[in-house]
């Protein structure tokens, strides 16, 4: 299944490829005066916006939940080959046979679970990633044209220093909260007066 870490990784891979052309832009003289540069981070776009926070955890306890039937399959299956272990020499060949079949089967069925957990996982990863994504990349674009930022990047690990004064992630998350509230957030927040 996917790790935290990954998920996260993967949030905005599509938007990667932009970070690559950072240095291409300021080498092509775009790093002169007027130019205002952003950063935004998008694992905290997604760990601080409430609606990222509520798919985590809704994709996280799916994922559980996946692994703990997984898990009791395996036990089962487990089991089975212990009582086959232990019996083998004392079965009828036909019992023997069957009860062989029985296992290849419980075995065949559970690995193809675990493929199909797998890609499901994927699938709901990337769901919720491009919902995220597409709202959080109007907002973006949006706000630098409000702000007069000439770009916005995104925040990798390949940069080893970025003035904070430039990451314009919290106002970014800020808005992402107000324009797509979620239920359990609404619930929760203090009354506005």
């Amino acid at each position: 299944m996917f790790t935290r870490s990954r998920r996260v990784l993967v949030l905005f891979a599509g938007l990667a490829g932009v970070m690559g052309a950072a240095p291409w832009a300021v080498s092509q003289g775009l790093g002169g005066a007027g130019l205002k540069v952003g950063f935004v981070n998008s694992v905290e776009v997604l760990q601080g916006t409430d609606e990222g926070r509520q798919a985590l955890t809704v994709l996280q306890q799916w994922t559980e939940d996946r692994r703990k039937e997984l898990e009791q399959d395996k036990t089962e299956l487990d089991r089975l080959r212990e009582q086959f272990a232990a019996q083998e020499r004392t079965l009828n060949p036909d019992t023997r046979t069957e009860m062989m079949r029985t296992i290849e089967d419980r075995d065949r069925r559970l690995r193809r679970k675990q493929e199909d957990s797998q890609l499901e996982s994927e699938a709901k990863n990337r769901q919720m990633l491009e919902q995220i994504g597409t709202k959080i990349q109007t907002i973006i674009n949006e706000y630098a044209q409000q702000n007069g930022y000439s770009v916005i990047f995104l925040r990798n690990e390949g940069q080893s220093y970025v003035d904070p004064s430039l990451d314009v992630t919290k106002e970014l998350v800020a808005i992402y909260n107000q324009r797509h509230p979620v239920a359990s957030a609404q619930a929760s927040a203090p009354a506005q007066p």
